[in-house]
């Protein structure tokens, strides 16, 4: 069974069209939403879940034949289930996309932001070890660093502050599920494997989400636990680099009902290699390889039917052997390191998420830890005489994040309200160590930062055809930094603070929406760690944003378009910043402005074709500096000016086969690496070119891709790699070599 969400008359014909099977039922047929079914599973399994909170039941009346009728009783919808339309007559469109990064389950079109979903079946298909990185491909609007895997920044519509792994708060928050997943952390790069979408919200999240979030939500949905179908699935990938090395994979996901309909759980688990391309001459080739190994288990369990109980582990260790940057040239795989420049990601995650029916109201507990270790090496020669030291040396960074998270919400048909409690923790040493001595400690942090909140949003008709959203969140934070190299030096803040978000929106005659939305979120201040002893602070920075957006579908749902304007207002912006020993520490660089727009088209054309292209195009800018300091350019870091994207596909038929073919092309404009003028680089400027193809019959699909088809090289994709020797030369990341990928895939 394989059949999406979606208007009930929908997904019964479908059911039928799958089964061979008949239904009938007295009079028309009642307009309710049915949730997704997918699996292996009998039919009156899969009718049972099809019929879950619509008030129906199906009645077998012959071998082939089955009646719908009202249920004995009538229940509130489970929460699980997508909602019912709004008020206002607007059409729900067939297998229309259920989101959740609003807090609670709602169409795709009719919420009033800008919000980008990728659906697992939108993903880069034939991608060895799919990530983050996979993710901005495909997406409007969201960038990255380059560092390397588990390294990574990400940032939103152009809110970037610095491409430097310091202890400010991040402008995107990563959550999977119900769970916050980063404070401080850079991006765990979590492998997207067996997920329901990623969701991505565009401009200030601060109502919902509190502190942080000035640039979005990074929302991973996994996939819950099947209660009625037995499933596995499992695929193997192999590829290979050119001028690097041979990589593969293996992952595997297992779904058992323990208690029919009402108990089970859902493994997935994955190992992979990827093959690195960096010579280093002075050690070996294709140094920057990298491992991975992960999992998650979750068990599902329903003690009635209107109330589940999610409880999950998350395990994923990532090792780099080494950096992947060079110094001659862009155009060059090769680097003279005496040092190797291995990381070390290793990320865990415990969480539970209890969901249920009050009377008209769903009430929804979520708790989660995270424990998030980050190990990394750097040649540290170049800046050996910062230390009193003298010829080779590395410098070794650990930092540890902890966070927990716990809010309660209840919700009603265009209403949320909640409390929430969040402790971030992070504690940093760095030591720098010559071959033949001890290890000697340039920098210990600790930070902590707790955060007590009380949000809520509601919906209303404010006139005939518009809607109103109006929502707050009011919190109390207080950050706590200690640093003690050097001394003793303490920083404790406390902050109340009040983040809202008004939008207005009006549906269109058919189906879509168009909204203007005005937010706000802010992070707190706190220690400039390592910095001098005149920058012992830095203050909280604010942001605002004003976005007016447009979603439209034809009415067959076969073309659909989506396009925004935004105007952000960001005050006190922090940015971490290398010292000159290539340390880094924190600062308020000035205040900023970013204008931009973007667009995005996805159309069916006919005849087994389909396109889906997009666009944005953005001005950020830092129109005051902090110390009224000239820049020669006043760009803010990491985020392209222009980046645009086409994918066209086609699907056929090959004998017994069903097979699709694609092409992708991106580019990625001009950008800069930093606010400082000694650092400063530009970057960017690129296209690069794919190719997949698939096949697929019964339970196998066999797919081949290729990446940076042309093999560009001479492009620099991030003008970083290693703080303490970037004074000293040029330095460029290359783009990934032509990449082969293979895979096969058996479902069970």
């Amino acid at each position: 069974m394989d059949i999406p969400a979606g208007p009930l008359s929908t997904s019964l014909a479908a059911f039928s069209r799958i089964t061979g099977l008949s239904i009938g039922l007295p009079g028309a047929m009642p307009r309710a939403t049915s949730r997704r079914v997918s699996g292996a599973m009998s039919a009156d399994a899969a009718l049972r879940r099809l019929l879950r909170g619509t008030g129906l039941r199906a009645v077998r009346l012959g071998a082939a034949v089955y009646r719908i009728e009202p249920a004995p009783a009538v229940r509130q919808q489970p929460v699980e289930e997508p909602p019912s339309p709004p008020p206002g007559g607007m059409e729900t469109p067939a297998a229309d996309i259920v989101v959740t990064a609003q807090k609670r389950p709602q169409f795709l079109a009719n919420v009033p932001l800008s919000i980008s979903v990728l659906a697992a079946a939108d993903m880069p298909a034939g991608i060895a070890s799919p990530e983050s990185r996979n993710i901005v491909s495909v997406t409007e609007g969201l960038a990255m660093t380059n560092l390397g895997p588990g390294r990574n920044r990400q940032f939103i519509r152009g809110v970037a502050d610095s491409p430097f792994n310091g202890l400010s708060q991040s402008t995107v928050a990563v959550q999977m599920d119900e769970a916050r997943v980063t404070y401080d952390a850079p991006d765990p790069d979590l492998r997207l494997f067996d997920i329901d979408r990623v969701e991505i919200l565009k401009g200030p999240q601060g109502p919902l989400y509190g502190s942080g979030a000035l640039g979005g939500i990074y929302h991973i949905v996994t996939r819950k636990p099947d209660l009625d179908a037995i499933a596995a699935t499992a695929r193997l990938t192999s590829e290979a680099v050119q001028h690097g090395g041979i990589g593969g994979g293996v992952d595997a996901v297992i779904n058992m009902p323990i208690v029919d309909d009402r108990l089970a759980i859902r493994f997935v688990g994955y190992r992979s290699y990827t093959a690195g391309w960096i010579d280093n001459v002075n050690r070996r080739d294709d140094t920057n390889s990298s491992r991975t190994l992960g999992g998650r288990l979750a068990l599902r369990w329903r003690p009635s039917d209107d109330w589940t109980v999610d409880v999950g582990g998350t395990l994923q260790d990532l090792n780099v052997n080494d950096s992947q940057y060079v110094l001659a040239s862009d155009d060059t795989l090769e680097r003279d390191n005496a040092i190797a420049e291995p990381n070390d990601n290793d990320f865990r995650m415990v969480n539970a998420t209890v969901r249920g029916q009050l009377g008209d109201m769903r009430l929804l507990y979520a708790a989660s830890f995270i424990d998030h270790d980050v190990d990394y090496t750097l040649e540290a020669t170049a800046a050996s005489p910062f230390f009193g030291l003298s010829g080779p040396s590395a410098y070794r960074n650990k930092r540890e994040y902890k966070l927990f998270n716990q809010e309660v919400r209840l919700s009603g048909g265009r209403w949320l309200a909640g409390l929430s409690y969040m402790h971030a923790k992070t504690h940093d040493i760095g030591t720098i160590q010559q071959a033949q001595g001890s290890p000697q400690a340039v920098s210990i942090e600790d930070r902590s930062a707790t955060e007590y909140a009380a949000f809520g949003e509601a919906s209303f008709r404010l006139f005939s055809m518009i809607d109103a959203t109006v929502g707050a969140r009011l919190y109390h934070s207080v950050t706590s930094d200690e640093d003690t190299q050097d001394g003793r030096r303490e920083f404790r803040l406390h902050k109340t603070v009040l983040s809202p978000s008004m939008s207005l929106s009006m549906p269109l005659s058919d189906r879509g929406l168009v909204y203007l939305r005005y937010a706000r979120a802010l992070r707190p201040g706190g220690l400039a760690a390592s910095g001098p002893a005149n920058e012992t602070s830095f203050a909280s920075d604010e942001l605002g944003t004003v976005d007016l957006g447009v979603r439209r579908a034809s009415r067959d749902g076969r073309f659909s378009v989506s396009a925004s304007l935004y105007y952000t207002i960001w005050t006190d912006i922090q940015s971490d910043y290398l010292l000159p020993n290539g340390l880094v520490s924190t600062r308020n660089a000035g205040r900023g402005r970013i204008v931009g727009a973007e667009a995005a088209v996805e159309w069916t054309i006919g005849g087994g074709f389909t396109l889906a292209a997009g666009a944005s195009a953005q001005s950020t800018r830092l129109t005051h500096a902090e110390d009224d300091l000239e820049l020669d350019d006043r760009r803010l870091p990491i985020a392209p000016d222009i980046t645009g994207r086409i994918i066209l596909s086609k699907a056929f038929d090959l004998g017994d086969w069903r097979a699709q073919i694609s092409g992708q092309a991106n580019y990625i404009g001009h950008a800069r690496l930093t606010f400082d003028q000694d650092l400063d680089r530009k970057m960017g400027n690129y296209t690069l070119y794919a190719l997949n193809a698939s096949m697929a019959r019964g339970p196998f699909t066999l797919t081949g891709r290729i990446d940076n088809l042309f093999d560009v090289k001479g492009d620099n994709s991030f003008a970083f790699g290693n703080p303490f020797s970037i004074r000293a030369a040029e330095q460029y990341t290359p783009l990934r070599p032509r990449t082969l990928t293979l895979s096969v895939s058996r479902a069970w």
